[in-house]
Formats: structure tokens, sequence, C-alpha cells
């Protein structure tokens, strides 16, 4: 798993690249948790258009993030899934909470 992330306009935009699963997802959570504690934000965008697979420890993971961030108001946002994550996250349903966009 690869994290890249920059900070434009109190927007954090985080790409992830690579498989998110059990054995990576710890440590996924620990970094975007340090990312969201040391920026002032309006919005976190995740681009997972280098995301090649993601299983319900993924899922997981998410819905942990999107409560850190609600519970300081700011919204979560989705960017770019490839087909095979997009399923997951449209069958999963955390399209109704974090919503999607493109480009």
């Amino acid at each position: 798993m690869r994290i890249t992330h920059k900070t434009e306009n109190n927007t954090l935009y985080v790409a992830l690249s690579g498989e998110i699963d059990e054995s990576c997802a710890p440590m996924l959570r620990m970094r975007l948790d340090a990312l969201f504690a040391t920026e002032r934000l309006s919005k976190v965008v995740l681009d997972f258009a280098g995301v090649s697979f993601m299983d319900s420890t993924g899922i997981g993971m998410l819905l942990g993030r999107y409560k850190v961030l609600k519970a300081r108001g700011i919204p979560l946002l989705l960017r770019s899934p490839q087909t095979v994550v997009d399923k997951l996250l449209l069958l999963s349903g955390i399209y109704e909470i974090m919503p999607k966009i493109n480009g």
C-alpha cells in the first residue's frame, strides 16, 4: 500500500495505491488518522484510482475514518475507484455516507 497526499484550500487529497486488506488496514488507519489530526480540514478526498483490491477489512477501515471525520464535521469523499472496488463500495452502501466523485 502506497499513500501520497496534498492539501489545497483546506481539502486533504489522499491517493491510495495497492491493495486494502487485513495486512495493510492497520497501517493505513494509523497514517490516515495522523493526517487528519495534523491538518485544519474542510473535507477529505480519498482517491481510489490506484487501488486494485479491497475486502471487508477495507470497508471497516473506511467506516472508522468516516466516524472520526464526522465527529469533526468533515465530509469524506471517495474518488475514482476501479470497477472491482467500485462494486464493493456500491454493494456495501458506503456511497450513502461517503459520496463518490469523479475526476
